[in-house]
C-alpha cells in the first residue's frame, strides 16, 4: 500500500479511537486521559508505526491532547480494540 494512503488510513483509525475515548471519559466524568491501551493484531490491517505517528494529530484540539497511545501487539488475529484508559 502507498505509504501516504496507509498513513491516511491510520489517521482515520486514530480519530475513531480518540472519539471513543472522549465518549468514555465523559461518561465516567474523568477530567483527562493520560493513556489509551490498544490491542493490535497482525491481521488488523493497521500499521503500528503509522498509527503511532498519526495519533498526536488526531488528538490535537481534543481533551486527549498530550495523551499516550500504548499498543499491545498480539501474535495472531485481527484485534483492534481499546483495552483500557488511564484517566485522571
Amino acid at each position: 500500500m502507498n505509504p501516504q494512503l496507509q498513513t491516511m488510513h491510520e489517521l482515520s483509525v486514530a480519530m475513531n479511537i480518540v472519539e471513543i475515548a472522549e465518549e468514555e471519559t465523559e461518561r465516567h466524568h474523568a477530567v483527562r486521559v493520560r493513556a489509551i491501551h490498544l490491542r493490535l493484531g497482525p491481521l488488523s490491517g493497521v500499521s503500528k508505526e503509522a498509527l503511532l505517528f498519526s495519533y498526536p494529530f488526531a488528538c490535537e484540539g481534543t481533551s486527549l491532547e498530550g495523551s499516550r497511545l500504548a499498543i499491545h501487539e498480539e501474535s495472531a488475529g485481527e484485534a483492534l480494540e481499546i483495552i483500557g484508559l488511564e484517566v485522571e
